[in-house]
């Protein structure tokens, strides 16, 4: 067959006639296409480009103060009788979720990507004294897990929050993804010179959080502003003080991933305290017991010994190391203090004894802005 009888028996192509029967009967009804909640609308686009805030306007602004559309619909979305229940979310209250900044939070986590394969120099922490390098491991294992029950915790919660807040969702997604960096992050630490794992921790706190069921906002005291401080004070120490340029920037790495989860934690318990006071002393008698969970995680010795000896370059310097140690807990303890101050919850009548000992020990002054400078 030639090419040109190819040509003459190939099917001849043809645009779509709509002014069939056939065709007619599915192109005559274009109502859809005249119900919106707000036509004419346009989205600014500003030096950070096209943001979630730049589209909250209009009608598509508004938030409600309780949304429980069972369809899950995107908050502005014209509804449709008879559309599918999905189920409605568990937390439906704006003020159970709502952060004034999550939108912020969301973007900034989104235009500052960092990763850990490419972005910490690894060849750095090669050769290090054994008894560091096994002390390191050890710490990089505890936070390899933290991290990965953080996501866990975190996702947890996601599908029993309202889609009518789609920021708070939005961010909240954003945590789960930075949790597993910490996880991927610290586990490759530890095994980077194909050594090993160290010991689990003993979990106390793991198990508080992961079993946290009272509410999202009680849930958000202990895991963001509570766990999460004494987190971004370990951070910023271990970016001052690492035994390697890896470490360090690993570190580095991580602290403002923490404070972004602390601020949301702060902002959303702050709003919820400020629409409900009513619930000041239940969130105060939860947290004495999230402070005891945190405490007896924090004094496991081998947790200890391990920072001691990374702090002090090795076991004969842990003297010094475990000043440091103890420098940051009080460091930690103080800002934990500060940011529920901020909130507007009073510890100090229900204070647990071991928090207290923590303010009373040496003196952080200096230390805290060291460590804070090197890792910004």
């Amino acid at each position: 067959m030639t090419t040109e009888q190819r040509k003459d028996s190939a099917p001849e192509k043809r645009d779509p006639d709509i002014t069939s029967p056939l065709a007619a009967s599915y192109f005559t009804d274009f109502s859809w296409m005249k119900r919106s909640r707000q036509w004419g609308t346009r989205a600014p686009r500003g030096p950070g480009g096209l943001t979630l805030e730049a589209i909250n306007i209009g009608v598509y602004g508004d938030l409600p103060d309780d949304w429980d559309e069972p369809s899950r619909m995107p908050r502005g979305t014209y509804p449709v009788a008879g559309a599918v229940p999905l189920g409605p979310a568990f937390i439906s209250k704006k003020s159970r979720q709502w952060a004034d900044h999550a939108p912020q939070l969301y973007e900034e986590s989104i235009s500052r990507r960092w990763s850990t394969a490419t972005d910490v120099p690894w060849e750095s922490a090669h050769d290090l004294p054994r008894d560091v390098e096994l002390a390191m491991c050890q710490v990089a294992t505890e936070l390899s897990h933290i991290g990965s029950i953080e996501a866990e915790v975190v996702s947890s919660w996601l599908e029993l929050l309202s889609y009518g807040f789609h920021e708070v969702k939005l961010c909240l997604s954003r945590q789960v993804f930075e949790s597993a960096r910490q996880f991927e992050g610290w586990r490759k630490r530890a095994l980077l010179n194909v050594d090993q794992l160290g010991l689990e921790s003993p979990g106390w706190a793991n198990r508080m959080l992961l079993e946290s069921r009272v509410g999202w906002t009680e849930t958000c005291l202990a895991l963001h502003v509570l766990r999460g401080s004494y987190l971004l004070t370990l951070l910023r120490y271990l970016a001052a003080y690492g035994p390697s340029e890896a470490d360090r920037a690993l570190a580095g790495g991580m602290v403002a991933d923490k404070a972004r989860h602390i601020a949301y934690g702060m902002e959303h318990s702050r709003y919820a305290l400020s629409s409900e006071p009513e619930f000041r002393d239940s969130w105060n008698r939860a947290l004495v017991g999230a402070e005891a969970a945190v405490n007896r995680d924090e004094d496991d010795h081998v947790l200890q010994e391990a920072l001691a000896i990374v702090f002090g370059g090795g076991v004969r310097g842990m003297d010094a190391g475990m000043e440091l140690v103890q420098r940051m807990r009080r460091d930690w303890t103080r800002a934990y203090l500060a940011r529920m101050d901020w909130i507007g919850l009073d510890r100090d009548p229900w204070l647990t004894p071991r928090m207290r000992e923590n303010l009373d020990g040496p003196s952080a002054n200096g230390t805290a802005d060291a460590a804070g400078e090197a890792a910004g």
